[in-house]
């Protein structure tokens, strides 16, 4: 029995060593001679070069313990095809491979075949789940949403999107818990869309690409629709948020950031537009220094308005719950919102988005993102009414309902409801009191409270 055993480990190791030989010199050689006659008896000039030396093809190569045959020999001569009978091999997925082929790349993880026939893969949690995608169908109905999967996603770890697809992080305490402002109720409709209210001034959803700035792009975006409403379409400028992640200070860049920083820098700095200060995905140097103006920061003044000064924002403020938010949307335009994402949300298609409980595994590896909200709508789902809002992301038009998404409202899912937050823009002659609120307080994101002036602000820019 140990020398059948032996016999057999002898035979394998051969094999192995066969099948590696195989791998790293593939020829042809052997197979480049066809016609030629070879194969049988003993033809000395049956020969191919191979590495330093030369391989034949004739049956007087198999003399001795190794023989000089080349390494298709086998396959070309003799009809012996190697494969997972005749050679250490591995299968996964219905893919062959040898432990001395490559690594098999299955989603965002790698297979590798051991000596023994065993295949070991990593195990990393991927953005596109097979699994969870079967989950969700499956769920669909009683979801109220559909999943699809998007090879933007395919084999990047879930992970990777956690950091480099979303980017906001959570407010501290000390600035979430500060007072809010309340917007004084009023007849609201039952659907409102403010790009269709102010058709044409809505920015439609851009791709922050894989670079966790959702902080600044959202921040720079809905900056961007303020001016465009306020001005009532004489400052149409789409806001740069690279100069953003260059310039923004105790910011982690593509890592994540603050949105009490990032409006704090608006509201200090300024500004310039896309075209100034293109957009790369990356961080890069600071080109835009405090005392700048579009002019000194070689930007392209603009057509409508004789601006010169960057482009700046009042003190943000944060609304106080659905109806305060419903009201500023309407009357001021487009917000700015925080919400928590689960793996599930990545597949969103369309439909009410809630976050699933297939999605429930990783809950513990959720993470913040920040997009904006522009309205709100009903829709009758059986006998019941969902509410919702709309909500524009930064992952580009191919997402989602044309990069927009719908999610529940009232019942603040995944805390989208929880710290939502807007700031009014100082617009080229044509300024006007951000809020009447007499001896109210205003809150300024990130410092506390300051007086607000009863004068209006002054305008920003050549008289």
């Amino acid at each position: 029995m140990r020398n059948l055993l032996l016999l057999f480990a002898l035979a394998a190791f051969t094999a192995v060593e066969a099948n590696r030989f195989r791998q790293e010199f593939p020829g042809p050689y052997c197979a480049a001679r066809k016609y030629d006659s070879c194969c049988r008896d003993r033809q000395d000039g049956c020969a191919q070069p191979i590495s330093t030396t030369l391989c034949y093809c004739d049956e007087f190569c198999e003399r001795g313990e190794h023989g000089d045959c080349c390494p298709d020999y086998e396959e070309v001569c003799l009809g012996i095809v190697a494969g997972p009978d005749n050679a250490t091999s591995c299968v996964h997925k219905n893919h062959y491979f040898t432990p001395y082929d490559p690594v098999i790349v299955d989603n965002c993880n790698t297979c590798k075949c051991n000596l023994d026939g065993s295949v070991i893969c990593t195990d990393d949690v991927c953005m596109v789940d097979e699994d969870l995608l079967r989950q969700l169908g499956h769920l669909h109905r009683s979801l109220g949403w559909s999943a699809t999967n998007y090879t933007e996603w395919w084999g990047r770890k879930y992970d990777e999107g956690k950091v480099l697809r979303l980017g906001t992080f959570q407010p501290k305490h000390r600035v979430k818990a500060m007072k809010r402002l309340s917007n004084k109720g009023g007849s609201l409709p039952s659907r409102f869309d403010a790009s269709e209210h102010w058709t044409g001034l809505i920015a439609e959803a851009r791709d922050q690409g894989w670079c966790g700035s959702s902080w600044a792009f959202s921040t720079a975006t809905m900056a961007s629709d303020r001016f465009a409403i306020l001005s009532k379409g004489r400052e149409m400028v789409q806001l740069a948020p690279q100069q953003m992640l260059a310039c923004v200070r105790r910011q982690r860049g593509c890592s994540g950031g603050h949105l009490d920083s990032a409006w704090q820098y608006v509201r200090k700095n300024g500004m310039v537009n896309e075209e100034c200060y293109p957009y790369i995905a990356a961080q890069n140097v600071c080109k835009v220094h405090e005392d700048d103006t579009l002019i000194t920061a070689n930007c392209e003044l603009p057509v409508k308005v004789n601006r010169t000064h960057l482009y700046k924002m009042g003190p943000a403020y944060s609304l106080n719950n659905e109806t305060d938010i419903m009201t500023e949307i309407k009357d001021r335009g487009t917000v700015q919102a925080l919400m928590r994402v689960y793996r599930d949300f990545f597949s969103y298609r369309g439909g009410i988005y809630r976050h699933s409980a297939a999605a429930t595994p990783a809950e513990e590896r959720s993470a913040y993102h920040s997009v904006r909200l522009i309205g709100w709508g009903e829709e009758r789902v059986g006998y019941e009414v969902v509410k919702y809002w709309i909500a524009i992301n930064s992952w580009g038009q191919w997402w989602g309902e044309n990069g927009r998404f719908r999610i529940l409202r009232g019942v603040n899912e995944c805390e989208i409801e929880s710290y939502v937050l807007a700031a009014n823009p100082y617009v080229h002659e044509h300024v006007q009191t951000v809020r009447n609120v007499g001896e109210l307080q205003e809150l300024i994101v990130g410092t506390g409270y300051v007086p607000h002036p009863s004068r209006r602000y002054p305008p920003y820019g050549r008289g």
